[in-house]
Formats: structure tokens, sequence, C-alpha cells
């Protein structure tokens, strides 16, 4: 998922780290699986970040097209990031105390008084 050649750059330890920012939800509730996609586009994202100086240059002939490197990282980062798993925030409204209500009456229209 992240096209590494070996573990110099991201060892054992490093790919749990990114995993742990992604846990999911089995089918009891309990907090046991992990989202792989996003955790390989963040991983795919700090490898595009390494890259974010890289220019397009032309010497000797040559046309050297290095920000492609950039480019093609993010297109996998987006590629795993929208296989993701999907998620929900529960909002729980709570309703405003009931002093709150009759506090400050709404004026909004009232004619101001006269001296």
């Amino acid at each position: 998922m992240i096209a590494e050649p070996s573990q110099d750059t991201y060892d054992d330890a490093t790919l749990e780290a990114y995993l742990a920012r992604y846990p999911l939800p089995d089918a009891t509730g309990e907090l046991t699986l992990v989202d792989f996609n996003a955790a390989a586009a963040d991983i795919w994202e700090e490898k595009a970040a390494a890259y974010a100086a890289d220019f397009d240059f032309a010497a000797d002939g040559g046309d050297y097209k290095r920000s492609q490197v950039q480019t093609n990282m993010l297109q996998m980062a987006r590629s795993f990031r929208g296989r993701r798993k999907t998620s929900a925030l529960v909002l729980v409204a709570t309703p405003p105390p009931d002093a709150a209500l009759g506090a400050y009456p709404w004026i909004g229209n009232l004619a101001e008084e006269s001296d």
C-alpha cells in the first residue's frame, strides 16, 4: 500500500503509530479494527511532502519533470483517502436552561423610549 522496498523509512513501530490514528469499531462496537486506507493516505502525503521542493528543468537537451513525483504521490494519497471508511459524528442537542428563555426578551422592533 505504501510502496516501500525496505523497512528503513517506515518500520513496524512507525506503521503501528499511523494505524493507531484510525481505529474502527467491529460488529460489537469495540475498537479492534483499523482503517488501512486512511493510514496509507497519510503516509503517501508525508512522502509527497519530501518532494515538494522539486522543480522541472531542461538541461543538455533533456527535459526533466521532477514535479511529477510529488503529483503522483498526491494522486496515490487521494486514491487511498477515497477508499477509507466513512465515519460520522453524533451531535446531541441540549436544550437551553429554562431561565435563559425569559431572561432576554426580544425587543428588536420596539420603539425607543423618549426622554
